[in-house]
């Protein structure tokens, strides 16, 4: 029964890397007879090519090579050509095990060799003549350094993105430790001296721009405290930059890649708080004042491992933050015997309601109001991924971020009538299927990601006196007056921007002796508008 469905199974996926190659070539072949236009991927697995020597230094064909994934189990197979060469191609990032066999020679271990995304590696082995039980164990092993790709790239792994000391554990900061890379007053990064509109970022391969109408890390006006992805969520960042290769592309300065951490066969999780509180700091010694407010508090999370142990995972992160701040409110505001003018002027009911929301003056020769408020921010960060063998040499992946900031921002009006609130939104989906046969693999992403980004002014919720009953929303407004070089009443607006991104990729590629060609392409679909109603003059 089990024979039979394995080989089930496997006439199954032989089936649909078939139908998959088909496909593939079809587009393929169309895609030559389109104009040309930039190609948009991104790599997101690793390649090891190797070639196996004996101690005399000839070359060993026919031995078979198996890279195990430490973390899942999951292992990919090759077999050495007549020039002892062999080709592992769409591996993900991590740790990995690889064991080569050939009869009359001695099994040999490579254990802890470390693949990181967008890594082209090239590695020499040796066998010494012996028996399969004798086994020769390589542990330890130094970094391994890409000599097969000219790429100038820096990775951050899963151990320095999670220790490194980094500001409000915000990825943007831990991005500016790399060399060419600085960060922007609004929470965007530079590369190599381009503004932060040429800078492009993708988790797990698939589009992750925070703001619909240009490419960026932040969201529009930085609200975001929590760029992209959790740290605890990062298994690795990858940052291309320079002149970059076919797989990268629309993107000036450079480009930034997310790896999210997978589950594994061991269960796993971890927790972490991080504040600070207005209590803590020392008082100045010459005010009786009371500590100005300032609270801050970040906690989070994650929990992991297998759903059927070496087939099936799971990985989960929530991060929350929450920040209160106080900051100095100022404006011109008019006293009382300016109002009973403007009143006797414009002898209306909305007039009443819109002087009625204005603080008396705190210093009334220069007309002035000066006062504190509180700005709040929070943030819910939550992420989902599964990893599962569909079958035998198929691989499917599917990751779901969501991000909810919010921010409060205190305005010079009274009882907070027109403060100014900051509901966003974003969700991701990045679901990846690669499959192998032989010297063939195909990897497939898709990518949904979905932004709604906002601006809210309370005062713009009040209604006039005289308005009619509204039909539809956004109706009749109380109106905004100004006394040139006086003052103005309180302006308001509600303001929000949505965007949503489908984007799908298809890559196909096959190694030949020590060789790897690859062909591919990327369909992206964007879509948004905007929202602006104002209160009127």
């Amino acid at each position: 029964m089990i024979a039979g469905g394995r080989a089930v199974g496997g006439l199954l996926a032989r089936w649909v890397m078939r139908q998959v190659l088909r496909f593939v070539l079809l587009l393929f072949a169309s895609a030559l007879l389109m104009p040309a236009s930039p190609l948009d991927a991104q790599v997101t697995t690793a390649t090891l090519v190797g070639q196996l020597r004996d101690t005399s230094g000839a070359v060993i064909p026919g031995a078979t090579v198996v890279a195990t994934h430490e973390g899942t189990g999951v292992s990919r197979e090759a077999v050495t050509d007549a020039n002892g060469e062999f080709v592992l191609a769409a591996l993900p990032s991590g740790p990995y095990t690889v064991k080569i066999e050939l009869t009359g020679f001695k099994t040999m271990e490579n254990r802890g060799m470390q693949l990181g995304a967008g890594q082209t590696v090239r590695q020499m082995f040796t066998l010494e003549v012996g028996t399969l039980a004798e086994t020769v164990t390589v542990a330890g092993s130094s970094p391994l350094i890409e000599t097969a790709a000219s790429l100038q790239a820096d990775s951050l792994g899963s151990q320095e993105v999670r220790e490194l000391p980094v500001n409000r554990r915000n990825l943007t900061n831990l991005m500016s430790l790399t060399p060419g890379v600085s960060t922007s007053g609004a929470g965007d990064v530079q590369m190599n001296g381009v503004a932060a509109g040429g800078t492009g970022v993708t988790v797990d391969g698939t589009e992750a721009n925070s703001n619909p109408e240009a490419r960026s890390l932040a969201q529009y006006g930085g609200q975001n405290q929590i760029s992209v992805m959790s740290l605890d969520s990062i298994s690795e960042v990858q940052i291309v930059k320079g002149v970059l290769p076919a797989e990268y592309g629309g993107v000036a300065g450079g480009q930034v890649n997310v790896i999210t951490r997978s589950g594994t066969n061991n269960f796993h999780g971890s927790a972490f708080y991080s504040g600070q509180n207005e209590k803590f700091n020392a008082r100045n010694f010459f005010s009786s004042a009371q500590q100005p407010v300032g609270t801050f508090n970040q906690f989070g999370g994650t929990l992991g491992g297998p759903v059927l142990r070496n087939k099936a995972f799971f990985f989960g992160t929530y991060e929350g933050y929450r920040e209160e701040v106080q900051v100095n409110l100022d404006t011109v505001v008019p006293y009382q015997a300016v109002r009973d003018e403007i009143l006797r002027a414009l002898p209306f009911p909305e007039t009443r309601t819109v002087l009625g929301v204005l603080n008396l003056p705190t210093e009334p020769i220069v007309s002035s109001w000066r006062g504190l408020g509180t700005r709040r921010r929070t943030e819910n960060h939550v992420v989902a991924k599964g990893d599962v063998a569909v079958v035998n040499g198929a691989n499917l992946a599917v990751t779901y971020t969501r991000l909810r900031p919010f921010t409060l921002e205190p305005r010079p009006v009274l009882n907070n009538a027109n403060d100014r609130e900051y509901p966003n939104e974003q969700d991701r989906i990045a679901a990846q299927l690669v499959m192998t046969r032989g010297a063939w693999v195909s990897e497939s992403r898709v990518g949904w990601n979905r932004t709604y980004l906002a601006r809210l002014d309370a005062f713009l919720g009040v209604k006039g006196p005289s308005a009619p009953d509204e039909i539809l929303p956004y109706g009749r407004r109380m109106p905004a007056f100004e006394i040139t070089n006086l003052f103005a009443t309180p302006r308001s607006e509600i303001w929000d921007m949505a965007g949503t991104t489908y984007s799908f990729e298809q890559k196909i590629s096959r190694g030949y002796q020590r060789h790897l060609v690859k062909a591919g392409f990327r369909f992206v679909r964007e879509t948004g508008g905007r929202l602006n109603p104002e209160n009127p003059s």
